[in-house]
């Protein structure tokens, strides 16, 4: 049986949530079956509940934490490693570096893509080789192709550049067994241990590496060799080329001649060093499981599918050797320890050493622990350089140039120039 009635539905405004669920009740019942108005009553009730929770005044959190990968934009954001905080990027220290970063101007022309890489060598020292690149790639660019090509370029660069390695691995890892002295960062603050990719975020990865490594070229960088993020401002920057910025990364090269392309001519080694603590990710980094050209075994992605294997242990140096490189100087190159109470006849030493030489280089340390005896020369020894003497053809007269933190000069161009 049905009623009607002519009566006005209820004033939402009239009272609270419970009142009007009950005017709303008394309005159905009078217009509909009682079997309807139990169905409709209940949908109403529901959204009474939800404009009442809206009325509350909170505002909707459309926000996710860092570790969700997901930025309020719904943009997927970096993933940070566990107990490193999201505070590093902002605060009052970035914004300042950030400031600095963009008054320096990147050069005009100072971007020359680099030559192709063409990979010559055997089956194991490729993979390995692929495998460094490609964990260089993850975990200092993240996950976009484009990106990772910038900061793998940067290795292939370094590789081609007398002051580096002369192999994949040993640019990547070059200074990997001091706590401060590694070149790319993730070698030694422990990302490895922390976190690994995917299966298939380290396939993609992988074949970013692969193409890299048979002709891929990122004219974007240039023959960048360094690189940092714009929210820090490391000493060196302001002391080199800045030549690209890419999203949050800035590439530089080195100023003068050492920058130049015509600098970019070592050849590579053509061997990889095996790098244990790569174990966990690359089947090519395991102990025995690889030859010269023995075909890939099938072996599960990652740490954890090798029992005998914990994950703790897999990134420990069971046997970690990096490239042995190393070779004297050549007769034109001169590494000398100095008086540092002669400061001023450095000049007259390093001329009396290059006499009648064409191309001539004279190092020299103050500090005897510290000077370099081959090459490549490590970081360290760059970094403590007390003076440098260079000269490059026949028609120049030589520049030198001194350590200004340990001998200040009036004139700022005869300061050393550093490098980081």
């Amino acid at each position: 049986m049905r009623v009607m009635a002519s009566i006005a539905p209820p004033d939402p405004s009239a009272g609270g949530s419970l009142d009007i669920v009950a005017a709303i009740s008394r309005w159905l019942s009078a217009l509909l079956t009682v079997r309807t108005t139990v169905i409709v009553l209940l949908a109403c009730i529901g959204l009474v509940l939800i404009f009442a929770d809206q009325g509350t005044g909170k505002p909707e959190d459309h926000s996710k934490s860092a570790s969700s990968g997901q930025s309020a934009s719904g943009i997927a954001a970096p993933l940070l490693p566990p107990g490193v905080q999201p505070a590093a990027t902002t605060g009052p220290e970035a914004e300042m570096a950030r400031l600095i970063n963009d008054s320096i101007a990147i050069v005009p022309a100072g971007r020359v893509a680099a030559k192709p890489f063409f990979w010559a060598g055997n089956m194991a020292d490729r993979e390995r080789a692929t495998d460094c690149l490609a964990a260089t790639g993850y975990y200092e660019a993240g996950t976009r192709a484009a990106d990772q090509r910038a900061v793998m370029q940067v290795v292939l660069n370094r590789v081609r550049h007398p002051a580096f390695p002369h192999s994949i691995c040993g640019v990547v890892f070059q200074g990997a067994e001091r706590k401060t002295g590694c070149q790319f960062t993730f070698a030694c603050d422990g990302s490895m241990a922390r976190r690994q990719p995917s299966a298939a975020i380290w396939r993609q990865a992988r074949i970013t590496a692969s193409e890299m490594l048979t002709g891929q070229i990122e004219p974007a960088v240039g023959n960048a060799t360094h690189y940092h993020t714009d929210w820090v401002h490391p000493a060196w920057s302001s002391q080199m080329n800045k030549i690209a910025a890419i999203d949050t990364h800035l590439f530089f090269r080195w100023r003068g001649n050492i920058g130049e392309p015509q600098s970019f001519t070592t050849r590579y080694s053509g061997s990889e060093p095996l790098i244990a603590r790569l174990a966990g990710l690359s089947i090519a980094h395991r102990e025995g499981l690889l030859t010269a050209d023995a075909p890939l075994p099938v072996v599960p992605f990652g740490a954890a599918a090798l029992p005998s294997m914990r994950p703790e242990n897999a990134l420990t140096a069971a046997r970690e050797i990096l490239p042995d490189q190393a070779r004297a100087p050549d007769a034109d190159v001169f590494l000398v320890t100095l008086d540092k109470a002669g400061a001023d006849g450095f000049a007259r030493q390093a001329e009396l050493a290059c006499a009648g030489k064409t191309t001539c280089r004279f190092l020299g340390w103050t500090n005897p622990a510290y000077k370099a005896s081959q090459f490549p020369v490590s970081g360290r020894a760059i970094d403590t350089l007390s003076f440098s003497y260079v000269r490059q053809g026949a028609s120049d007269a030589g520049k030198a140039r001194w350590n200004c933190n340990e001998f200040p000069r009036g004139d700022r161009a005869q300061c050393l120039r550093r490098g980081g």
